[in-house]
């Protein structure tokens, strides 16, 4: 019982610390993962630059009060936007300004200031490149099948799976560099297993391995992520509250998703309704 009690107090200080700094930041937000914090607000004009420092002043005044230090070195300002032209503003915390950046790299995701993940997949693109470097100079020797297809699901296609439902690539080309990899391993495991192929042809390696495509991987990710939201399994509200459920005028239509009309591929392909898109066509 005191086990019990000792959790819900702890609780309910959860719950007041994240309604204080809440409303220290308002109207601006802010995201909170750990012993990280993130406030953006819409700027359309320099005197919301201005009041986004007055928030920031107020930040930095509230974290005195309850005993919390900034560390001012690692905190940094990047402005998103889409436009050749964006308001340019220097903020600062205690006086100290802080330093712009433009990418960076949270939770796993490099971010750009058009937030364009054309980058993000040149990182992983990279790094899963590396990871595979690592297998090839540590398993030349193996024979295993099960082995190899262990290792590289392990260590190499999880990289390239991350959070792939937000960065999922939208043109030919972004797609194909991250196929390339898991058709470097096809490759390789093919000399391993010495398993004759024509040049660039994987299929008769893949046969033996039995390895979904990656881009169908991606896709049965998106689909699973909208019935978690449907289903109450993943708890996202905000999400949840963005999913355009149609109602039907006709019995021919079995369409779940109302998906509206875009001016631009970024737009069409933002990662809700690339989702929506990819969970109508495999319900009807």
């Amino acid at each position: 019982a005191y086990f019990l009690f000792f959790k819900s107090y702890i609780y309910i200080l959860f719950n007041v610390f994240i309604n204080s700094v809440c409303s220290v930041v308002s109207p601006a937000r802010i995201l909170l993962f750990a012993d990280d914090a993130k406030i953006f607000h819409v700027v359309s004009s320099i005197d919301d630059c201005k009041i986004f420092q007055s928030i920031l002043d107020k930040f930095s005044s509230w974290c005195e009060v309850v005993g919390l230090s900034l560390n001012i070195g690692k905190c940094k300002t990047m402005s998103f936007y889409r436009t050749r032209d964006f308001i340019k503003f220097d903020y600062s915390i205690n006086g100290l300004q802080l330093v712009r950046v433009d990418r960076i790299i949270d939770l796993g995701f490099l971010f750009v200031p058009s937030l364009d993940f054309h980058p993000h997949i040149d990182y992983i693109v990279s790094k899963s490149v590396r990871v595979l470097g690592f297998i090839r100079r540590h398993s030349a020797s193996f024979n295993s099948p099960k082995c190899l297809s262990a290792l590289y699901c392990a260590l190499v296609r999880s990289v390239l799976e991350y959070g792939a439902i937000i960065w999922d690539p939208y043109t030919i080309g972004d797609s194909l560099r991250v196929d390339k990899v898991q058709n470097r391993f096809l490759n390789y495991a093919g000399y391993c297993l010495n398993i004759f192929h024509p040049p660039h042809d994987y299929l008769p390696i893949n046969d033996v391995l039995r390895l979904d495509s990656l881009a169908s991987r991606r896709q049965t990710l998106g689909y699973r992520f909208i019935t978690g939201l449907l289903n109450g399994q993943i708890d996202a509200p905000r999400l949840l509250e963005r999913l355009s459920i149609k109602v039907p005028s006709s019995t021919q239509s079995q369409e779940t998703f109302y998906i509206p009309t875009s001016r631009s591929n970024f737009t069409a392909n933002a990662p809700l309704l690339r989702m929506m898109r990819i969970y109508n066509l495999n319900t009807l």
